[in-house]
């Protein structure tokens, strides 16, 4: 499984370079690159939500996805404590990128390729919750004003709408006409690619040296890919009675780099907003060594449990 995992990280590493490569031959710009974040955030994401959903009723499916809203509120509260003891208010931009992983870009994309499209069932409480925390605590972290939190940002993002209407679909068994789903099958498809030519953009732009430099980043890293899923592993593991692929694809979600969305948050609230490139940067450039070592401990100690 971890061959698996380490092709699928080298097949996004190859899309972040095309990214890249758009970026330095002039074919993409910045502007262009945020239009195209607009794009997946906005209309993908909440297609690959509500993909997810259109799938047969059942009392199992729903009591499965009540565990997973159990298991993503306890894997978000380590992520948020753990990088808040590290990094408390002293270092703002790096308690917000440690405490919130790219479940949006590269968790996605990681557990269709380990455990297949019908697993993105169990994600997306985590996608919405996480959202939600990013647009209310993320917020307050980085203003340290609870007045910068709006309500309304929170109730029109796109991933809390779909998951919504998801749930909608899912429990009141509505048709949707094939003709709808094919739709929904062919912007889902875009999410792996789009995500990472995006995120080559941002590698595009950056100094290698300053990246490579820049220490705080890598005790960002650090508690981000180490520190946090270790902790998550360890409390899962202490948990009987949860069917382990839910388990598992909130643990690979756990281990995930820093998510994009500091750098927006940096940038609209004053933040240092090349520090928090550079944490995304530099996290996912490391994850492919740490995401494949994360799950080899996750199968001798959860899996073989």
């Amino acid at each position: 499984m971890e061959i698996v995992l380490l092709k699928q990280i080298c097949i996004m590493f190859l899309l972040i370079a095309v990214g890249m490569l758009l970026v330095k031959t002039e074919f993409l710009s910045e502007r262009g690159a945020k239009d195209l974040g607009a794009v997946l955030l906005r209309a993908v994401i909440p297609c690959v939500v509500i993909k997810s959903y259109i799938t047969e009723y059942s009392h199992e499916r729903l009591f499965e996805q009540a565990e997973s809203m159990f298991l993503t509120i306890l894997a978000l509260a380590i992520a948020m404590a753990v990088s808040y003891l590290v990094f408390g208010t002293r270092r703002r931009i790096e308690d917000v990128a440690a405490a919130f992983s790219n479940v949006g870009f590269i968790g996605i994309p990681l557990i269709q390729s380990v455990l297949g499209d019908s697993a993105i069932f169990y994600l997306t409480p985590l996608i919405a919750v996480l959202n939600i925390l990013q647009w209310t605590y993320g917020v307050y972290i980085m203003t340290g004003d609870r007045k910068s939190i709006q309500v309304k940002t929170i109730l029109t993002n796109p991933v809390v709408l779909s998951l919504a209407a998801g749930l909608l679909l899912f429990i009141l068994q509505i048709p949707v006409p094939s003709v709808v789903t094919g739709a929904l099958n062919h912007m889902a498809s875009m999410n792996t690619p789009l995500a990472m030519i995006i995120l080559g953009t941002y590698v595009a732009q950056m100094n290698w040296r300053e990246l490579l430099l820049t220490k705080s980043a890598y005790a960002c890293a650090l508690v981000r890919l180490v520190l946090i899923p270790a902790v998550t592993l360890a409390v899962f593991c202490l948990i009987p009675g949860i069917k382990t692929d839910i388990k598992l694809v909130i643990l690979i979600a756990s281990c995930t780099p820093v998510g994009s969305n500091i750098a927006i948050f940096a940038k609209q609230y004053g933040g240092d907003y090349k520090l928090s490139v550079v944490t995304v940067c530099l996290s996912t450039l490391l994850c492919v060594a740490t995401v494949p070592v994360f799950y080899m401990f996750v199968e001798r100690f959860l899996l073989q449990a």
